[in-house]
């Protein structure tokens, strides 16, 4: 992915966390956005 994209991750319980955080490792320069339903969730 190119410099200033972004990349959206809909869903956490499953494979989703641990492929929001190696996508960040890997594309630093990418925007990395997780979508939950959960109301009190925080991302990073």
């Amino acid at each position: 992915m190119k410099k200033g994209e972004k990349l959206v991750i809909v869903g956490c319980s499953g494979s989703g966390g641990p492929a929001a955080m190696m996508s960040k490792k890997l594309m630093p320069e990418v925007d990395v956005t997780v979508i939950r339903k959960e109301e009190f969730f925080i991302v990073r």
